[in-house]
């Protein structure tokens, strides 16, 4: 027998709200609070699957950057110039709208400095030579002085840049979550949406609602809902038991931006790896690869060197959504239905701005 609702859950909860955003990772929070500082009397509701927001808010490393040198010129492979300048100038505008709405001290950010490390003589030096380029090409679109220079870090070659820093993801998301419901906005926590139409939203529950306008925010889990281009991809992290004298300090990537890592105090956090098996992660599933597994643990081992004692203290897997060019798609995609989705890793860096940018569409 399907469930009844009461009168007053009919009257009081259940009324189609003005905004259902689905998701409630930081493009979905970041979108209810911007819209309800545009529309303050207007009902606002989230409604995410999990008991977090599951996808990859909660669930990355804590990087707040801009990129690095490798991982921009394989971009540029693929997407040219202005595509690439474009979005690194999306990154950067995007990080600072974060800090202004998130203080630095409430998501313990650290403006620690990057360094891009290398292996191969080769790569370093067809890296280094673009770091002029780069530089100029910086300064003219973001008035940013020498972000990149040459540099070295436990006696491998790298790449240093000035401006990347590293947030507390949990602390972040708590905070967003917080001003939500303060500002009024309703979330509702283990409710997953199993169909979007123009003019409903259903649920597994069975309940149908009907609300004004629907964002669909669920990034690597968006083909379940509609069928875009954003492949799903999962990345795996770890983080280690303290490690004395542990001599890693700042945020660090290897190999495009694939392996990244950076210090937890004396912890070492350690991710990526998902060019090891790319077809196998293109995956909206839960889980651990244990080809990635290895392949991170021998880095920890033969690049990182530390000591042999070493322990894994916590590891999980996230699920980032991906396009192909690694542009977000932000647009309406059925009459009052509009989607944010495909931020291709760079979540922290510009999802605050795709909302903000999602926000005006919605008028």
């Amino acid at each position: 027998m399907e469930k009844q609702h009461s009168f007053w859950e009919r009257e009081e909860w259940l009324k189609p709200p003005d905004l259902l955003i689905i998701g409630g990772g930081i493009v979905g929070a970041s979108t209810a609070l911007f819209y309800k500082e545009k529309y303050p009397d207007h009902d606002v509701i989230i409604a995410d699957k999990g008991i977090t927001p599951e996808g990859a808010s909660t669930r990355n490393a804590g990087f707040s950057c801009i990129g690095s040198v490798s991982e921009h010129l394989a971009d540029l492979e693929i997407s040219g110039e202005e595509t690439v300048f474009n979005r690194i100038e999306r990154r950067w505008n995007g990080l600072q709208l974060l800090r202004k709405i998130i203080e630095d001290d409430v998501m313990d950010y650290q403006n620690t400095g990057g360094f891009e490390i290398f292996k191969d003589e080769k790569i370093y030096k067809t890296c280094a030579d673009k770091i002029t380029w780069f530089n100029q090409k910086l300064k003219d679109r973001l008035g940013l002085e020498d972000v990149y220079s040459e540099s070295e870090y436990e006696g491998y070659p790298a790449i240093y840049n000035c401006v990347e820093g590293a947030i507390n993801s949990g602390k972040l998301m708590r905070n967003l979550h917080t001003r939500l419901a303060k500002a009024g906005v309703r979330i509702w926590w283990n409710c997953k949406a199993e169909r979007v139409e123009s003019s409903s939203v259903l649920f597994d529950s069975g309940f149908e609602m009907k609300p004004k306008k629907t964002v669909v925010a669920v990034n690597g889990f968006t083909q379940r809902l509609e069928d875009l281009p954003i492949k799903p991809a999962r990345g795996f992290v770890l983080v280690t038991k303290p490690i004395q004298d542990f001599k890693w300090k700042g945020t660090f990537h290897y190999d495009e931006g694939y392996v990244y890592f950076r210090n937890v105090g004396n912890r070492l956090l350690l991710g990526g790896g998902r060019n090891v098996a790319k077809d196998e992660e293109t995956t909206d599933q839960f889980g651990t690869n244990q080809k990635i597994r290895e392949y991170l643990i021998r880095f920890a081992n033969e690049t990182l060197k530390l000591p042999e004692n070493w322990e894994i203290d916590i590891e999980w897997s996230g699920i980032m959504g991906m396009t192909e060019n690694k542009e977000p798609i932000i647009q309406q995609i059925k009459p009052g239905v509009w989607v944010a989705a495909g931020l291709s890793g760079m979540g922290i860096a510009i999802g605050m701005q795709v909302a903000a940018d999602l926000v005006i569409s919605l008028d």
